[in-house]
């Protein structure tokens, strides 16, 4: 299986510097693959047959069903940047390649970000993640998280 960098499937590349990705679709296909990893491992930390997590499989399903459009990728890295926050073998996964990055996010950036998303309903994961890379490229100052 390849391995796809953090921080392309939630930004993407400067264009001075591509992935090597060819389409939207392989974006797409790279959150895809690592969604289904991170609803398989809940499934298996919380019991596959219980209600929630059924209620969450259902939901992670209709997200992984978009378009690979706008809407889609959003919804996608907006599900992905959820699962790091909760997840914490799913940050391990990428710390190997991007410790800073995972480290800034779990410690600075997504317990200040997560919270108002899903007090809103999660229903813009487009400025979810707009805020997440303005606050992990743009703004580092302390977020009263002492990180």
């Amino acid at each position: 299986m390849e391995t796809h960098k953090l921080s392309a499937m939630l930004f993407g590349e400067p264009l001075t510097r591509r992935c090597g990705w060819d389409s939207i679709e392989e974006t797409g296909q790279a959150l895809d693959c690592v969604l289904r990893g991170a609803i398989d491992l809940l499934g298996r930390e919380t019991g596959a047959d219980t209600p929630a997590f059924k209620q969450a499989k259902r939901e992670w399903e209709r997200v992984l069903a978009s378009n690979y459009d706008f809407a889609g990728i959003a919804a996608r890295r907006a599900a992905m940047l959820f699962a790091l926050h909760t997840l914490a073998p799913v940050r391990d996964h990428f710390a190997t390649d991007e410790p800073l990055l995972v480290t800034d996010l779990e410690k600075r950036v997504l317990p200040t970000a997560i919270p108002s998303f899903l007090n809103g309903m999660a229903q813009k994961p487009d400025s979810l993640v707009v805020l997440v890379s303005m606050l992990c490229t743009a703004w580092k100052e302390d977020l009263g998280s002492g990180y």
